[in-house]
């Protein structure tokens, strides 16, 4: 529907304006006048933070409390006058609340006090409470234990790390306490080449290796200083020296070790004079031993002082030292092989038979070695006449090796 406006109407409105406005700003002017001079009540909402007092009534007793959520501010209402009110903010108001008075282990009656004692503020009767957990309390204390990140650089390796102090007393909720499995500091040791001192922050962890929430945790302190000692390395072979005798029957078939190289780490001037670790002593005594043996061994005992095996796990060394019995072998020996000795001038030999039959005795490996083509001795035919004799032959062994006496039937012409 279009609106019109009649010339009635636009007289209205046009027709001494200026007296119309001016009447208009009388009456605002009048209604604050009566505004101010009356003042009237006015309520308003305020927020602010609660303070706990009496704390200690917990604590002495061994139990902390916690506030729910973490919400410490509670919400109240107050009645002032309007020229009053204008004036207030939260912080004209303080809140308390008694821990003399928690009820039920789960809440505190909070008071509301006006900070500046105007007697013409009212606050709200309504009760307002501060919401808590409570608890036990315990205190323990465990080692700091060091874990390094990062790699040193070439050719270190760390050879010692300390707390000062190495302890740290613990205190909080039962069940957070009681949660901590490990206290944890982090040094970087990332391409360090010397010794090193740094503060190191304490780490909380669970029995699953995560970190727990520090603000529930109390610790006599928040950090350690760290100690890292840096020292040098050189990887050198580890050897065995068998020391004594085996008893006769028995052969020293090999001699192996476990690990063949290790690193080791110490100041490099004396890491300069090592070139091996050898193994040697009452550890590899072949007298006292009647059969194949492993034993272990420590290569930080065959090390001077100051120098260690930069890997723990490669300090132990594992010896194996291999027996075998005496066994026996039978050969068939060309008699081409063997040579006279002392054969007067202008006489020949002959042999009745092409080969002979030699029994050799040894260890195994040995014996697998030979073969009849590379067994060779002697016939000595010293002061022999003319004719047929039956000579011993001498066979030239090597050591490790006997043969049971064996003759020949020869001819001398």
């Amino acid at each position: 529907m279009k609106l019109t406006i009649t010339p009635k109407i636009k007289r209205f409105f046009l027709d001494d304006i200026g007296l119309k406005i001016l009447a208009v700003a009388l009456s605002v002017l009048l209604w604050l006048i009566v505004v101010n001079v009356d003042d009237p009540t006015q309520t308003k909402t305020f927020t602010t933070t609660v303070d706990v007092i009496n704390a200690e009534v917990l604590t002495d007793a061994g139990r902390y409390y916690e506030i729910v959520d973490g919400n410490n501010t509670v919400s109240f209402r107050v009645t002032a006058k309007r020229s009053v009110m204008e004036r207030l903010s939260g912080t004209d108001f303080t809140a308390t609340a008694d821990m003399r008075y928690l009820e039920d282990d789960c809440r505190v009656p909070v008071t509301i006090t006006v900070n500046n004692g105007n007697n013409n503020i009212s606050v709200s009767a309504k009760r307002l409470y501060l919401q808590v957990k409570v608890g036990n309390e315990m205190e323990i204390s465990h080692n700091i234990e060091i874990e390094t990140v990062g790699d040193v650089a070439e050719n270190c390796v760390v050879d010692s790390v300390t707390a000062d102090p190495s302890t740290v007393s613990v205190s909080g909720p039962e069940d957070v306490v009681n949660a901590i499995a490990r206290v944890v500091v982090y040094v970087d040791v990332k391409d360090a080449n010397e010794d090193f001192t740094t503060k190191s922050a304490l780490h909380f962890l669970n029995a699953d290796g995560n970190e727990l929430d520090q603000s529930r945790i109390q610790a006599t302190y928040d950090s350690v200083q760290v100690s890292v000692k840096i020292v040098n390395t050189k990887r050198v072979p580890v050897t065995v020296k068998t020391t004594g005798s085996l008893a006769d029957g028995l052969y020293l078939e090999s001699v192996s070790v476990d690990p063949q190289t290790v690193r080791i780490a110490g100041d490099r001037d004396v890491l300069n004079e090592i070139t091996e670790i050898e193994i040697s002593g009452a550890a590899v005594d072949l007298s006292k031993i009647t059969a194949t043996m492993t034993t272990t061994v420590d290569l930080n005992t065959y090390l001077p002082e100051g120098v260690k095996v930069a890997d723990s796990n490669d300090a132990q060394a594992t010896i194996k030292i291999n027996l075998s019995g005496e066994e026996t072998k039978s050969f068939h020996v060309s008699t081409a092989n063997l040579t006279i000795r002392n054969l007067a001038d202008g006489k020949t030999v002959s042999f009745d038979s092409m080969t002979v039959d030699v029994k050799i005795s040894g260890n195994a490996n040995q014996l697998a070695s030979l073969s009849a083509a590379t067994i060779t001795g002697y016939i000595d035919v010293s002061g022999l006449d003319t004719g047929r004799h039956t000579v011993p032959i001498n066979l030239e062994l090597e050591d490790g090796l006997s043969a049971a006496s064996v003759t020949a039937v020869i001819t001398i012409m």
